[in-house]
């Protein structure tokens, strides 16, 4: 006696829930793309090379795959710590830039050429 295989189901057409299953992929797929950039960046900015950087980055990455509210503190630090140090640099920019010197009186080009003949 044969054994008959169990029957299929029939395929669904494409409808209300696979759009929603698909929407989900893409956004997980975007999640992953946010969290593998965001990873790399503080592994790079972690100022370690080598291995506690790419534990410090793979640690992000699960941070911000795993949990909603993990995903939104360590972008938002690490969002934060970018603001910090570009408004200390432009801080330290504006202390050193250089002052003119106004105590001195200009010369002009006509008192200048005139000179240089008398001393030529």
């Amino acid at each position: 006696m044969k054994k008959t295989p169990a029957p299929t189901p029939p395929k669904a057409p494409l409808g209300a829930a696979d759009a929603k299953r698909r929407k989900a992929g893409l956004l997980k797929k975007a999640a992953r793309l946010g969290a593998t950039v965001v990873a790399a960046r503080v592994a790079a900015d972690t100022g370690k090379k080598g291995v506690i950087g790419l534990i410090a980055g793979a640690g992000a990455k699960r941070l911000i795959m795993r949990y909603p509210v993990g995903a939104m503190v360590v972008t938002g630090a690490y969002l934060a710590g970018k603001l910090y140090e570009a408004k200390r640099e432009a801080d330290r920019k504006m202390a050193t830039k250089l002052l003119t010197d106004a105590s001195a009186r200009p010369i002009l080009i006509d008192e200048a050429r005139a000179a240089r003949k008398k001393a030529g």
